[in-house]
C-alpha cells in the first residue's frame, strides 16, 4: 500500500448544517391547533403550536392531491413567519394566512 491520498477525499472541508429555516418539529409542551380552510370553507388541514418554539402543519385525514398543494403554500407561509421573526405563540394570526386561507381559531 501506498501513503498517496485519494484526489477525491483529499481536500475536503467539513460542512455544518446551518441554522432552521423554520419553527422547531418537536414540540416542548402541549400543543394548541387551529383549523386551516380553502376559499370554498374545505379543511385542509390544522397549523399547530407550542408556543414556544415548534410549530407546523398537519394535513386533514382526506386530503386530496390538491389539497397537498396548499399544505406545501401552508409550509412556505411558516417558513415566512419563522425568517420575519414572528414567536411560535403569535402564528394564530389569521392574516398571515390571508387572502389564500381562512385560519379558524378555536378558543
Amino acid at each position: 500500500m501506498t501513503d498517496n491520498q485519494n484526489p477525491r477525499f483529499h481536500d475536503v472541508i467539513p460542512m455544518f448544517a446551518s441554522v432552521n429555516d423554520s419553527y422547531d418539529f418537536k414540540a416542548t409542551g402541549p400543543v394548541r391547533e387551529a383549523a386551516v380552510h380553502d376559499q370554498r370553507g374545505q379543511l385542509l388541514g390544522h397549523v399547530w403550536t407550542d408556543s414556544r418554539q415548534a410549530a407546523g402543519f398537519t394535513r386533514a385525514e382526506n386530503a386530496t392531491p390538491d389539497m397537498a398543494q396548499a399544505g406545501g403554500r401552508i409550509r412556505r407561509i411558516l417558513e415566512d413567519a419563522y425568517k420575519a421573526g414572528v414567536p411560535a405563540g403569535e402564528l394564530f394570526d389569521p392574516a398571515l394566512f390571508a387572502p389564500d386561507f381562512e385560519l379558524r381559531v378555536e378558543h
